[in-house]
């Protein structure tokens, strides 16, 4: 049975060890919370306390296959990263980081896999030398680029419930939990390291989408307006299902699945 160690079980990470678990994976689940430590534990998982801010012993951590970085780009120190490259990771098969598709310049245009990123015009600085440094370090890796990341409790109008929305008209990248969830499992099962892109192919206004969503929950939007100059940074994401023959369940926000 494969043992993947996933560093960093939040929102996203909890979900996918659970997931993995039900298809037999044997889980290593990081957090920093004595709390989730004791659930990690009674879920099934082999629990660890781990914090990106210290330098541990992630020897134990590290018995396992396959790696999978699910820590957000913006929380993960670069000293860490360079810690855990020190303990032997000559057993992995697989890494996999989950990175972000801000990692693009926020400029009025659409990108894919294929733009060249460099420190002068990447958006998230951050997230390029975390994926710079892996990059050069492992020739096992694999990079999935997420746009902002939904579904179940998280409703993008919910964040700006009873407040002004300055930016109507801007576009959103928008992927589901549950489609970052089955990439996952395809980068899994398939012996390609390669850079993806994970977002619906659908990019509706703001005002559009939550106003569909304004009207089948307790959301509701203060005011819409209009922000001149805007810059609708566009993501395109088909080179998985291109080269991986990925499927998207939620190709459009318009249907994603909320709780």
């Amino acid at each position: 049975m494969m043992r993947v160690s996933i560093l960093g079980c939040g929102w996203l990470g909890f979900s996918l060890a659970t997931h993995l678990k039900i298809k037999n994976y044997k889980i290593n689940a990081s957090t920093t919370s004595k709390d989730k430590y004791e659930l990690f534990n009674k879920e099934g998982f082999n629990a660890f306390l781990i914090d990106s801010l210290k330098k541990q012993d992630l020897t134990s951590f590290l018995e396992c296959e396959i790696l999978i970085i699910c820590i957000p780009t913006s929380k993960l120190p670069l000293e860490f990263l360079k810690h855990l490259l020190s303990f032997d990771l000559s057993k992995l098969s697989k890494v996999i980081l989950i990175s972000t598709t801000s990692i693009y310049p926020n400029e009025n245009k659409t990108f894919d896999e294929e733009f060249i990123l460099s420190l002068e015009n990447c958006g998230n600085i951050q997230a390029f030398q975390i994926e710079e440094f892996l990059r050069k370090n492992l020739s096992n890796l694999s990079i999935l680029r997420c746009a902002g990341l939904m579904g179940y409790d998280r409703i993008p109008i919910k964040y700006f419930h009873n407040k002004i929305l300055k930016d109507k008209n801007k576009k959103v990248n928008f992927v589901h939990r549950d489609d970052v969830i089955s990439a996952i499992e395809t980068i899994l099962n398939n012996s390609i390291y390669d850079t993806f892109n994970l977002c619906a192919k659908l990019h509706p206004t703001k005002e559009k989408l939550y106003k569909n969503i304004e009207a089948n929950s307790l959301y509701s939007i203060k005011e819409y307006q209009n922000t001149d100059n805007l810059n609708n940074r566009i993501i395109k994401a088909d080179k998985i299902t291109k080269k991986l023959h990925f499927s998207y369940r939620f190709d459009n926000p318009f249907n994603f699945f909320y709780v």
